[in-house]
Formats: C-alpha cells, structure tokens, sequence
C-alpha cells in the first residue's frame, strides 16, 4: 500500500518522546441535545455536560451518487492515504503535542494531545480538510480542538493512528498495532463525504459536529481492563471530577489483558514509555445475551449505571441513502461456475440461510473456463474490488458494478486466494506456498508487488500440505487455508482435513515506545477438522476437492460442502467459528453447478450511508438528527438518543434502550432483550455478529 509524503517515517529520529503535561481544567464534552438527563446516583457524568448545537444547512434529499461523491473526495494517494498540498497551512509545537492551521474560510484551528502522546503526521490536505494521525497515546490520553473565527467550523477527512497510515492498513478495522486513546473530541468539525474515523484499537469518548455521505466511524471499545501505574493515571494530573469520573465509567480499571462480555480476547500492552497499545484480538463473538430492561415509563435510563463502552456524540448525521439496508439480507459474495466458466455474485439472507443469484451484477465470463479459478474480495485504496485468478493472471473489477479495472501476472500454479481487510494473498497447491500481494501496486505494475516489507513467502510447518481452501476475514490480519495432515494420532499415515489460521502482519515493539505494524507471515493456529468428533479423510492428492471451496461470511469461514447429510445438494455451504470450528449455520445458494470457489462477502447496500460501526459495547450514541445513518454494533448498545431519525438502520446485540423523539423509516433490530419489542426495536433470533463492516467506495467508473 502507497504513503503519502506526511506518512513516511523518518529513517534516523524518529520522533521526540513526548512528556506529560498537565491537563487543562476543561468541562468534557458528551452531548444530550434534549436536554441533560436527571442527576442522582449511577447516571453517567458526560450526559450531564451540556453542548451547544450549531446549525448546519440541510444536504438535500436527493439520494447517495457515487459518481458525484467521489468527485467531491479529498485527492487519494495508492493506499487511500490523502495527498497534502504543497505548501499547505499547518504546524508542530510542543513536541508534536500541539498542531495549528488555519482553514480555507479562515477558521483558526489549535489541535492539543493532553497527556501522553503525538499528533505527528498529521497534515491538512489540498482541500483544506483535516486529516489526523495520533501516537504513543494510551487510555488517558484526549486530543481536543480550539476551534475559532471564520465559520466556527472545521472539515475533517481522516482519522487514523499514525503506525496504522504509515504500514499502509488504512483499509484495516482489526486496530492492532495501534494505541489506545481515551478521548477525540472534535465536535466543531465536520467529516467530509467519503471521510474515515478509524479509532479500532480503542477509544472511550469521540465526537463530531457532523458526518457527510458515505463516511464511516470504526471504533473498538477500550477493553475493559486497562491499567497505568498510579502516576500516570489522570485522576493523579490535575484533571477535573468531571473527566475523572466520566473515565471511570467507561474504563473498568483492572488487568492488562481481559476478555469482555462479548467474549473477545483484548491483549493490550502497556511499554516503559505508558504507551498502550492493541497487541491482538481474537475470540467468538458471542452476544451479551438478554439484558433485564427497568419496566417503568421513564425516558430517562436510570439505574442501574451505564456499563463501560463508547461515547459516541455526533451533532448532525447527514447520510443519503436511497434504500435503507437490511444486514440480515443484503450481505454479497462471489462464487465460481467451472461448468459455464463464469463469476457470479448471490445475495444471501442470513434470516432464512439462503441465497440467490444477484441479477443487479452482470456474470463474469472467465476466457477458455477453466477448472482452477479463485475469487477473493481485495481493495485497491479504499475501493473494494473483485479479483478473478485464473491461468496465472488476475483481473480486477469494481466489487459493485462490475467495472474492469485491469489485470496483473502473478507465478505460474498460485491460483488460490484470500484477503484480509488490507492485504490480499495467493496460494499455490503445488509449491505448498502462501505469498502476499499488494493489489494497487500490482495494477499499477502489471505483475504481483509484494505489500511494503516485501515480506517472505510462507511455507506450512512440516507435514502440512495446502488443500487450496483459501480467505480472510473483516477486522482480521490472518488467513484461513485448508490443509491436509496426519492429525489422526491412531492413522500417523493418512492425512485429515485441518485448518490453518496464518497471520499476514506482526507487530514489533518501537524502541521509542509503543508498536509497529509490519507486514510478515506467522502460524498462528493449526487444527483437524472434527465434524462431530470424526476425523475426514483426505486421500492422496485431495481426489474429491475437499474442502476446497471456501470463502466468508461476515466473521464466519463458508464451505460450500456440496452435501446435507452425507447426500448431494449443490452449493450448501456451512458456517463455521474461525476459531474453534464449532458450527454457525447454513446458507444453501439456489444455484444448480457446484461452485468450485468462494469470496468473502460484503455489503455495497450501505455506500451512501454515514456508516458507525463498533465492536464492543456502546455506552451511547447521540445527537440532534439523523438521516441515512447505519449504526453496526458487536456488543451491547446501551443507549441511543436522537430528537429525530429517518431512513436508517440499527443493529445492536442486543440493544437496551432507545430514545427517538422523532422517527420515519429507521430498522432497529436486536438479539433477545426482555423489553421485546418497547422502543420500536425488532428481535431477530438468527442475528450473529455482522461485519465488521466497511464502506466499499465503489463506482461505476474505472
């Protein structure tokens, strides 16, 4: 993935370690714009700061059009990084804790980092918007802005850590190798269309003044533990009661490393410096389960208090879309026909496990159809694409409309894929080998272009072979292959199906303090596929492609098994943990030919929207109004509160409380929850964890 010229760390000093300054006696941020709810015990102390709404002109009616959107988007470089203008207003103090620009209106604009931390990188692209990269931060630490003169406003294109823009995973929602952050506050800014907050390794309190069409806030939830030595905790500086409490009720203060109610593993480590940092993150989602709702009549929550989560306060909301999506039924994957020799895209209703060919997508004719295709998702920037390997050649189409983009070489016998949220890799049965390709710079070159690091080619550990099997999985660096290997201990001379989970980047600790992300392949997990406590028998050379056929589904891995009870039944394709293999469900596609390989999938329905996708719990989401929102919540969302909300959708698991003054066309749908059905809010008894989700950027345009 490409850098832009203020995302390219310096070879010799990298960067002066920050120093701890006091934090200024300043009221936190957390609006609620119907007024503050009533005090008393267990009521979260943000929701009591009052904010000033500022008015904003309405963005029309007229419904999201990627070719005018993308149009209005800052200049991208390769890698989806913004491209700084030459000369460009903007400049450090303080070591690097203080930024000032001042904006094309004249707006003047002081960005500060108080408490640990580095806003080095950040810049003000061509378009006067902000783009923000953040550094050797931890769970204390909070960026504010002082905001003045001009409009009083200030537009934003970016939000990202600075280790996440320089190793080129912009694209990336798995937040490791990226610090942790308490708060960004930046409510007199507005994301721009086609904007991104991505705050994945976790952040307590955000907010913004507004959010424009297509854009996308991705945060994790500060994992629930997370400790600093008593020095270094804020309540210790000078901070007022209102921000130390406040932190407390989003911080369960305990372990470095914790699992959280959703049963996701957060490795978070604390270096000399106090940096913390997302180290890793795995686990089954598994959803917080039925929540006892109080039963009175009361608008306001009350007791008991609001449990650890983000804070999340966004003025305005200002999505367009023409369709408010369903995430039970609009999630997309590919598959490959060897019989017609064509790609082919199906919609798959997760409600009802089925799919069906999509007629919105042209079939891909593939020349001379031959037996061996892969399909993978990939990107290319930010813009999610099809990649179609067949006879040692990849082409690359626009994931929505079908756009031919061009093709790139890659060596003779790696036609399998798979991609991770920001790098693509291919597989060669033959060579028993796994190499990872960047995909822009591949177009660009012609040929396969290894990712930056040009990491090694990965050979399995001994007495595993590749079986073909091959994909990723959103907000995950790792790859998932089928192989082959003697796991039977009583039959040490026949090979058993497994799985091999091979992760495509590490992290390496910064001697100036908190990690690196790196691109490098690494075994992470390698197991016998045991349906039912039976080992599968794979025969010398894999006669009857076994496993062969695999791609995703949200987080789960989809093997088109082409049975149902030992019987035939063309592509019915089992869900499966990535994790512990245990079964998710099955979606049987309508399609009649065996579909020899899978993509992962993903959901072109929701480009348009502002989409606000969180994993972990939500503490609160709110604002003034909302239009063409999609809120996607791995967790618990506690509260959302708006005066008024149309043409959305929201998914929580489960969602506890609701307070919408105003609402026309909006979806809530939830896990169980003992309230039912009170504030509008729809059970669905087969929602699992969806996504995470990213917008795709696509357009009908090459």
């Amino acid at each position: 993935m490409g850098r832009s010229p203020s995302d390219t760390r310096r070879s010799l000093m990298r960067r002066v370690r920050p120093i701890m300054e006091g934090l200024e006696a300043r009221q936190v941020m957390s609006a609620d714009p119907m007024g503050a709810l009533a005090g008393g015990t267990g009521v979260d102390p943000m929701t009591l700061a009052q904010v000033d709404v500022a008015a904003t002109a309405d963005p029309g009616d007229a419904p999201y059009d990627p070719r005018i959107a993308e149009t209005a988007a800052p200049l991208m470089a390769r890698g989806g990084a913004a491209i700084p203008a030459q000369g460009s207003s903007g400049g450090f103090s303080n070591n690097f804790q203080k930024f000032s620009y001042t904006t094309p209106r004249g707006t003047r604009v002081v960005l500060s980092i108080q408490g640990r931390g580095s806003l080095e990188g950040t810049y003000v692209d061509s378009a006067g918007a902000l783009n923000l990269r953040y550094d050797l931060s931890n769970a204390y630490t909070k960026i504010v802005a002082n905001v003045h003169g001009g409009t009083g406003r200030a537009d934003l294109a970016s939000v990202y850590s600075r280790d996440q823009a320089e190793s080129g995973a912009l694209n990336s929602v798995s937040g490791i190798g990226s610090p942790l952050i308490g708060m960004i506050n930046l409510r007199q800014f507005d994301l721009v269309p086609n904007g991104t907050v991505n705050v994945t390794a976790g952040i307590g309190v955000m907010g913004l003044r507004s959010a424009g069409p297509n854009s996308q806030i991705q945060l994790r939830a500060l994992p629930e533990s997370v400790t600093l030595p008593a020095s270094e905790r804020s309540d210790t500086r000078g901070n007022t009661p209102t921000y130390n409490n406040s932190l407390a009720n989003i911080i369960d203060v305990g372990s470095s490393s914790s699992t959280d109610s959703t049963n996701i593993q957060n490795n978070v480590i604390s270096d000399i410096f106090f940096v913390q940092s997302l180290a890793g993150s795995d686990g089954e989602f598994v959803s917080a389960g039925d929540i006892a709702l109080q039963t009175n009549e009361s608008p306001d929550p009350g007791p008991p208090p609001p449990p650890p989560g983000v804070v999340l306060t966004i003025d305005r909301v200002q999505g367009r879309l023409p369709v408010v999506p369903d995430v039970q039924t609009d999630a997309r994957i590919f598959g490959y026909d060897p019989v017609t020799g064509r790609v082919l895209r199906f919609q798959i209703d997760l409600n009802q496990g089925t799919g069906v060919v999509d007629a919105a997508f042209a079939p891909i004719a593939v020349a001379g159809a031959p037996a061996d295709v892969g399909v993978a998702l990939g990107r290319v920037g930010q813009r999610q694409v099809l990649l179609v390997n067949a006879a040692s050649n990849v082409s690359v189409y626009d994931a929505t409309f079908g756009t031919g983009l061009g093709s790139f070489s890659v060596p003779a016998g790696f036609s399998e894929m798979g991609s991770t949220d920001s790098v693509t890799v291919i597989g060669s049965v033959a060579e028993n080998q796994l190499r990872q390709v960047d995909v822009a710079a591949s177009l660009a070159a012609g040929t396969a272009v290894a990712p930056p690091a040009n990491p090694a080619p990965y050979t399995p550990p001994a007495g595993l072979s590749l079986l073909g099997g091959l994909t990723g999985l959103p907000g995950s660096f790792q790859v998932y292959s089928t192989v082959a290997a003697p796991f039977n201990t009583l039959q040490p001379l026949e090979n058993q199906l497994g799985y091999l989970n091979v992760a495509a980047a590490t992290t390496t600790a910064d001697p100036e303090g908190g990690l690196n992300l790196v691109n490098r392949f690494s075994t992470v997990q390698q197991q016998a596929f045991t349906p039912g406590g039976t080992f599968v028998p794979i025969p010398a050379g894999n006669p009857n492609d076994v496993a062969t056929a695999v791609g995703s589904i949200d987080r789960n891995l989809a093997v088109n098994t082409g049975t149902t009870n030992g019987a035939p039944a063309p592509n019915t394709i089992q869900l499966f943990s990535q994790q512990t293999q245990s079964r998710r469900g099955t979606v049987v596609l309508a399609y009649g030919n065996q579909l020899s390989d899978l993509s992962e999938s993903f959901r072109p329905d929701i480009a348009g929207s502002v989409l606000i996708d969180v994993q972990g719990t939500i503490q609160s989401i709110r604002g003034t109004t909302a239009d063409g929102m999609v809120v996607n919540n791995a967790g618990l969302l506690n509260l959302v509160s708006f005066q008024q909300v149309t043409n959305s959708a929201i998914v929580g698991e489960p969602v506890a409380h609701v307070r919408i003054n105003r609402r026309d066309n909006v979806v809530i749908s939830s896990t169980a929850r003992s309230a039912g059905s009170r504030g509008g809010v729809t059970f669905v008894p087969k929602l699992q964890q969806i996504g995470p989700l990213s917008q795709p950027h696509d357009r009908p345009q090459a």
